[in-house]
């Protein structure tokens, strides 16, 4: 906390101006998800949602120079899982609010991942944020699994690992 504080002193009212909108938009990307999923089933949907998106990319954006099989494991992980995972658990009665937090699991995985597959050093800073994300996944799975099924819960948790991928 002592940590924000400092920052938000130094940052200026424009720049908290658009901390804001990104924070505004990304509650209001689950609100339309949500919109969307009373219309569409949820592969079809993220479907629309990867074709809307590539389209303008692939006619405005300069394909990095990267091995193609690194962007198609991107675009698969990214792109494509994390979104047919994060509707699919939408639509099996994952609340917007509650599939906003979950899916920030992303973090953790992607230090895993960086750990397993690049041999990345995990400090122990970084093992102490794992360790309270994961405590906090487990509070959010047990009180899901008091009132509601898990596989809603499990849905998002591959959305977040399939977005640590795609990182």
């Amino acid at each position: 906390l002592i940590f924000i504080a400092r920052l938000t002193r130094l940052m200026t009212t424009r720049d908290r101006l658009l901390g804001l909108t990104v924070v505004l938009l990304w509650g209001l990307n689950f609100l339309a998800i949500r919109a969307g999923l009373g219309q569409y089933p949820p592969f079809f949907f993220a479907a629309l949602r990867f074709a809307v998106i590539a389209v303008p990319v692939l006619v405005f954006v300069r394909r990095p120079d990267v091995p193609l099989r690194w962007l198609l494991l991107y675009g698969i992980g990214f792109g494509m899982l994390q979104f047919a995972f994060l509707f699919a658990a939408m639509n099996a009665g994952m609340p917007t609010g509650l599939a906003s937090l979950v899916l920030q699991s992303s973090a953790p995985f992607t230090v895993i991942l960086g750990a397993l597959l690049l041999r990345e050093k995990v400090t122990s800073r970084q093992l102490i944020g794992i360790g309270i994300a994961v405590g906090g996944m487990v509070l959010i799975g047990w009180d899901r699994a008091l009132g509601a099924t898990l596989l809603p819960m499990l849905l998002t948790l591959l959305a977040g690992l399939s977005w640590a991928f795609g990182n």
